[in-house]
């Protein structure tokens, strides 16, 4: 059966029930984004829920919360005498420090991102050799003088650990951390040696996710087993370096190894854009886990900081069942209205390929997800609509070296469909509705992501075809909040010229509407 956590009502765990009312209910209102989401007391789960398609055991997206993950790798490494944190890199990969100019960087700064080299999240890094793009990335600050926060320093720790062990970091951490938790083996994306991302592509279920961190908060024991190093996971959870002096504020209290301190009293917390959060409350007992898709994650953890000052209050016992009904309502993630379907158009357009201009970026994935990631995905150059016998009416486009066919659910209920995007395999949950009798709109969200792609397909009178092209989280907010995550928050001025004028030039290349050059009536699809 595996193991399934036990439940409690807050009322009776010690935890005010309005708290996590007014948390939830301010969520919905303001949008921020909760994809699912568990707190627990005591090791109990006193509140949970999620949005459709989402559910408590679908794989989700952890961006950087997968550093936390690498961090307990690299946990064990050092327990077990393999790595030490005063190692040099290179020391595991000489052939690549010929003259030694890495000599410095060692194992503690880079789980302390304190490495001082600079490797930009847009590197082209398709098919190339990652550890080479790091040794070769300038030196901003020497090593162990300043935080800055570089993805690349926990791929350099999947690949140091990867090389003294001789496999994955899934393998790795299958026997000491996973089997444990009852937890398959995860998805994570690899280059092309086998070394995992490290510093993001982890995929992992809430549920999941929380009993990952319930395990940390119980020091490391998991049913009475001590299957964390305890001493090391209390070096790698406390303040072991300053990070910025301004910025969001939960990202100006300090890291450990892994793990970021936060303006919360005694609370750290693993964070990946987007929203992916787990947070330990070290002195309450309690855990808090969300996965989301917003694209000012700062406002979500503000709400969490307000959630926490009336959290452990006298219960508000009235508001027991209150927030048993807002979490029974949590409805679709989109909705569409239910419009007669111009079956004309359908039957018109039915098998005609549809040939546009694209881009290396025009993908079905976010922009966030396809830049990092080893295989090339992108330049979508074109699209069929298929009416089918049974009525259904389908897409099919093609994107890199991916053809893909989704069902896009005409009923307002989500259709799952299996795909192949980048080498991986993804769940595409559609739904689209006429919403006026020539606007053809598209919702594709894929169930292992956060994010969701929006198609309009416009058919004017001449029978031409446009496809407006959006998506959310959107990249235009994404940046203001990564100038402000990094310590550099924009003067209103810059933030609203960045917002109303750059991000529209930099969206036609990065998220490109697609205009339909050709149009047709026999295809193949090479």
């Amino acid at each position: 059966m595996g193991y399934k956590f036990e439940r409690a009502s807050c009322t009776e765990s010690g935890i005010n029930p309005k708290a996590v009312y007014d948390f939830i209910n301010k969520a919905e209102k303001e949008n921020l984004g909760i994809d699912s989401f568990m707190l627990l007391k005591g090791g109990k789960v006193v509140a949970e829920g999620c949005h459709a398609p989402y559910t408590m055991d679908s794989p989700h997206v952890l961006y950087s919360f997968s550093k936390s993950v690498t961090a307990i790798a690299l946990m064990y490494a050092v327990d077990e005498g393999k790595i030490s944190l005063n190692d040099s890199i290179t020391k595991f990969f000489p052939q690549y420090d010929k003259h030694r100019r890495n000599e410095k960087i060692t194992v503690r700064h880079l789980v302390t991102m304190t490495a001082g080299k600079m490797v930009g999240m847009a590197k082209n890094r398709h098919h190339k050799d990652w550890i080479k793009i790091f040794f070769d990335a300038p030196a901003i600050a020497k090593p162990g003088k300043q935080y800055m926060y570089v993805n690349d320093n926990f791929y350099m720790l999947s690949a140091i650990i990867g090389k003294v062990y001789g496999e994955t970091l899934v393998d790795f951490l299958y026997p000491r951390l996973f089997e444990h938790l009852e937890i398959e083996k995860p998805v994570w994306e690899v280059d092309d040696f086998g070394y995992a991302a490290g510093g993001w592509g982890l995929y992992m279920s809430i549920t999941d996710t929380a009993k990952l961190i319930q395990c940390c908060a119980n020091g490391g024991k998991w049913q009475g087993k001590q299957i964390l190093p305890e001493e090391q996971l209390k070096e790698f959870t406390k303040y072991q370096v300053p990070t910025l002096n301004k910025g969001q504020i939960d990202v100006t209290k300090g890291y450990g190894y892994g793990f970021w301190r936060t303006s919360i009293p005694d609370t750290y917390r693993a964070y990946g854009l987007h929203g992916q959060m787990g947070y330990v409350f070290e002195k309450k007992d309690t855990v808090l886990v969300i996965h989301a898709g917003i694209s000012k994650d700062e406002l979500l953890a503000l709400a969490v900081d307000k959630l926490a000052e009336t959290l452990w209050d006298e219960p508000v016992a009235e508001y027991e069942d209150k927030l048993k009904d807002l979490l029974s309502s949590l409805g679709d993630k989109d909705n569409l209205p239910i419009e007669p379907r111009s079956t004309k158009l359908e039957q018109k357009f039915n098998q005609k390929e549809l040939k546009t201009r694209s881009t290396m970026f025009a993908s079905m994935l976010h922009a966030t997800m396809s830049t990092v990631m080893n295989e090339l995905s992108g330049n979508t150059d074109r699209f069929i609509l298929s009416l089918e016998k049974n009525g259904d009416l389908s897409l099919m486009w093609k994107e890199g070296f991916d053809v893909n066919t989704i069902v896009l659910g005409m009923e307002n209920k989500y259709v799952y469909n299996k795909i192949t995007l980048a080498g991986l395999k993804f769940t595409a949950c559609t739904k689209a509705a006429w919403t006026t009798p020539r606007v053809l709109t598209v919702y594709v969200r894929l169930l292992e992501g956060c994010h969701v792609r929006k198609l309009v397909f416009v058919f004017d009178n001449e029978g031409k075809v446009i496809i407006r092209n959006d998506s959310y989280p959107d990249m235009p907010t994404l940046a203001v909040h990564y100038m402000d995550f990094s310590g550099f928050p924009l003067p209103d001025k810059l933030e609203s010229l960045l917002l109303n004028h750059v991000a529209p030039a930099v969206l036609l290349i990065g998220e490109p509407n697609f205009r339909i050059q050709k149009m047709v009536n026999d295809f193949l699809m090479e």
